[in-house]
């Protein structure tokens, strides 16, 4: 059987084009992707364009409006390539009026908001590959970013981000300032002021939104990072460093400890220690050395000067000594000098023990008392260089526990970025603050200045009102969204949870559903309350995953998109199969396409699923023409 696939794409490139198509880049990459599915006999025969066209019936609640979307290429002959493209667009037959049909960016943004090319791989979807959506964490993650396009939370952002760039910037930049005439120009100051002030919080607002978006983003990495590799992943390069660093600071601990050691013998000398210090310390407070006593007799001999040679003032004559009496006295001074001071040097060295002089007893005094420094030093040197041991340790198994998965580092890059973006949004905020600080200040003066004549200027003009409206309506919209989210959420949850019910096998370990309200991350977990990883999961458990999961985003989207399904049984085993048949397909959406082959949908189980089935078609390979014949009926 051939054609299956061809329907498959040609609904997606009737809807969209360039990047918006999955697996498409570039527009070189588009049209090469284009010029490879023209049917080659045609080709042959000449052709110099083809089309695909689609369908539509959109319901506004009140009434239902056919729309026909018609893509067209012409085709250069001799390179057999696509060139251009062109979308026409009418309603019963006729080119809509309300879209410039020809400005190609209003036609396709209208085809966009029908279905938007981020949710439609939800709605048209190959059942061989839905099994990505369980276990592809790039198919999860491009899910999650278009979660908020299905809910429609991506509407009001959109919404509150135009009114900022289509109606406060567009208008802005038309206001004229207003001339200087009857105002003060201190009113003047005053309303630039204020003006300078709404501007910093308008953007201090921005700010705060802008990173409250980032730290969600943040979350969603440290998510997936936690998910597939270890938590000490995103912190490797941290780690490093830190390794590096405790290494120096081992080899200087290691130094430190060599030198402690020198001290090791007078250390084990013990209480010998203490006696040389206590001794050495005596000597030096009951000891002369030379020195002094040569300084000491220096001063005996001054004294004997002024008492026996030169006395002053010059005793009486009736009591001056002879010269023999003189010398009497002498020899007895200097013996009682010699006995009272000691100053027989035969006498001096006996009482000495040890013969070094003051400078180098000092010397040993001041090494002996550094040993007792020299053990708390050793202490404090060895207990760090365990604590540093320890720490290496705990960082090397830390290291070991990361992921050497490739997608870890990107993860990681791209949690470092988001962290320099709110690095850079924090400063600014914090610039922005001081700057808002300042300017009130600069209000407060000019209030003061003109007193009563000064109030604060009321919006004159119309365009100044719809600014400040717009800028209201942004702020109303923001507080919606944070509303929005929840309610979605809950939605989302009870959704999915239903249909897997339905699904799931008696043996299917899934006991209870969570999804992360900041990641919108779904979380299946066993009946300890345990996160399931879904990567181990059968063929089959994450065939039924992905379809709950489909089910409850259209479910929740509130659009009435219809479902076309590529092969969508191949890989499942006989209970998933009966669960698809008599659980999911009838109830998957208002249109489901099923695109079979007749091994898929055999005869029981089409007679089965007749009650459900309004139209059935065979596709069937012309080798004449080298195209496909769509017949109605089915294989039997």
């Amino acid at each position: 059987m051939r054609g299956k696939t061809s329907i498959h794409e040609a609904i997606n490139y009737a809807l969209y084009e360039d990047d918006d198509l999955p697996d498409i880049t570039t527009r070189p990459t588009y049209l090469r992707a284009v010029s490879d599915r023209p049917n080659r006999r045609a080709l042959d025969e000449g052709a110099s364009d083809f089309a695909v066209a689609l369908e539509i019936v959109a319901s506004d609640g009140s009434a239902d409006r056919s729309f026909r979307i018609e893509r067209c290429w012409e085709v250069d002959v001799s390179t057999r390539r696509a060139k251009e493209s062109k979308l026409t667009i009418t309603e019963a037959g006729r080119r809509i009026d309300w879209i410039d049909e020809h400005s190609p960016v209003a036609l396709q943004d209208f085809v966009r908001s029908i279905l938007p090319p981020r949710i439609s791989p939800f709605f048209f979807f190959d059942g061989e590959r839905i099994q990505q959506f369980a276990e592809d964490s790039e198919q999860e993650r491009e899910m999650i970013d278009a979660v908020e396009d299905i809910l429609h939370i991506n509407v009001y952002k959109r919404l509150r981000d135009d009114l900022k760039k289509h109606v406060v910037d567009h208008l802005e930049a038309t206001i004229k300032k207003p001339e200087s005439d009857d105002f003060h120009q201190l009113q003047e100051d005053a309303e630039r002021i204020d003006s300078d002030l709404v501007h910093k919080r308008d953007r201090l607002a921005d700010l705060q939104r802008e990173i409250e978006e980032l730290q969600t983003r943040r979350k969603r990495a440290e998510a997936e990072l936690l998910r597939i590799a270890s938590p000490h992943a995103s912190k490797r390069d941290e780690l490093l460093l830190d390794r590096d660093r405790i290494d120096r600071e081992l080899e200087q601990e290691k130094e430190a400890v060599r030198r402690g050691f020198e001290a090791l013998p007078l250390l084990l000398a013990g209480d010998l220690r203490l006696q040389l210090t206590q001794t050495l310390q005596e000597e030096a407070r009951t000891l002369s050395s030379p020195d002094q006593l040569e300084g000491l007799r220096s001063k005996l001999a001054t004294i004997e000067n002024q008492v026996f040679d030169e006395p002053a003032p010059p005793p009486p004559p009736e009591h001056a000594l002879s010269q023999s009496t003189r010398e009497v006295y002498r020899k007895l001074y200097w013996g009682a000098a010699n006995r009272i001071f000691e100053l027989d040097s035969a006498v001096s060295a006996q009482i000495r023990l040890h013969d070094i002089g003051d400078a180098e007893r000092h010397r040993i005094i001041e090494r002996l008392f550094a040993v007792e420094h020299r053990v708390t030093a050793l202490r404090e040197s060895l207990d760090q260089r365990e604590r540093l041991t320890n720490e290496l340790r705990d960082i090397e198994t830390k290291l070991q526990s990361t992921s050497d998965d490739p997608h870890v580092g990107k993860l990681i890059e791209e949690k470092q970025h988001i962290d320099e973006q709110l690095g850079k949004r924090d400063s600014e905020i914090n610039a922005i603050r001081a700057e808002i600080q300042r300017l009130e200040a600069d209000a407060a003066e000019r209030q003061r200045q003109i007193a009563k004549r000064q109030r604060e200027r009321e919006a004159t003009s119309e365009a100044k009102r719809v600014i400040r409206l717009a800028q209201e309506s942004r702020y109303v919209l923001d507080a919606f969204i944070r509303k929005l989210a929840p309610e979605k959420l809950r939605i989302l949850r009870d959704r999915f949870e239903e249909m897997y019910r339905r699904l799931a096998k008696d043996e299917d370990p899934v006991r209870a559903i969570d999804i992360d309200p900041a990641t919108w991350q779904i979380i299946l977990k066993d009946d300890q309350g345990r996160p399931l990883e879904r990567r181990v999961f059968s063929a089959g458990m994450k065939e039924m995953y992905a379809l709950s999961l489909l089910w409850a985003l259209s479910r929740a989207s509130g659009r009435e998109l219809p479902i076309v399904i590529d092969t969508p049984v191949a890989r499942l085993d006989t209970t998933n199969r009966r669960a698809l048949f008599e659980k999911y397909l009838p109830s998957a959406g208002h249109q489901v396409v099923v695109l079979s082959t007749d091994t898929e949908v055999d005869k029981d189980w089409a007679k089965r699923l007749e009650p459900h089935v309004s139209r059935q078609y065979r596709l069937d390979y012309d080798s004449s023409t080298e195209s496909t014949v769509i017949r109605p009926g089915y294989f039997f």
